[in-house]
């Protein structure tokens, strides 16, 4: 699925695949990054291959493809000497923009098929991808009420890698999302002892009325 240099083999993988803006690029390099200390906090010493890409490029901009977890014959503990019957290898894609479901999964499809027609692809859940244009009209809005509720800039972040279904009101109704996190950078997300410390919980209220506040006072069409 993927050659030396990491990247996906599937033709057409990349065909739609929409380039950062010039204005994204710009807001991607604004990041802070220690990349020391995030290798250090994953016992990396380097980031994988292709070359050339930038830490927040990797995270954002581009597809993965990933295998999960591979499964087949006897994990368990001792010795049993058996022949497997199936192996199974459970996967994820990452989307961005202007790629879809279908098309990829069916160059999938496509990919098995040439190179082991033995194997079955079975699909699981997905959501196409979404992206609201940096320099949407409600952008300066959102940021000068982030300013006034919380007396500090921004960072304006183009694109997300998360699994969210955004693309039902970008695509679908053609109305832009915009997400304003608001918990502390050690809240650990999804995990057993996720937390919210009391002052961003306050702070997410003022913003939040901010932000109407400000997108009160445009003109709408």
């Amino acid at each position: 699925m993927k050659d030396p240099h990491n990247r996906v083999t599937v033709d057409g993988f990349y065909d739609q695949v929409r380039p950062l803006s010039p204005l994204e690029a710009e807001a991607l390099e604004r990041m802070p990054l220690d990349l020391g200390r995030v290798l250090a906090s994953l016992g990396l010493e380097r980031l994988d291959e292709p070359a050339g890409r930038s830490f927040y490029e990797r995270l954002v901009a581009w597809p993965t493809f990933t295998v999960n977890g591979l499964h087949g014959g006897y994990g368990g503990p001792g010795t049993q000497t058996i022949l497997p019957n199936e192996a199974v290898a459970k996967c994820d894609v990452r989307l961005v923009p202007d790629q879809r479901t279908g098309d990829v999964l069916a160059k999938l499809r496509a990919h098995v098929a040439s190179h082991a027609p033995g194997v079955e692809l079975v699909p699981g859940g997905h959501m196409e991808p979404s992206r609201t244009p940096i320099d949407s009209r409600f952008t300066e809005p959102i940021r000068q009420a982030m300013v006034t509720a919380l007396g500090e800039e921004p960072l304006l972040v183009p694109p997300l890698g998360g699994s969210l279904p955004a693309y039902v009101f970008t695509d679908i109704l053609g109305v832009p999302t915009f997400g304003v996190p608001f918990a502390n950078a050690d809240q650990t997300n999804h995990a057993p002892n996720e937390n919210l410390e009391v002052e961003r919980f306050i702070g997410g209220i003022k913003a939040a009325a901010s932000v109407l506040a400000h997108l009160g006072t445009m003109s709408w069409p």
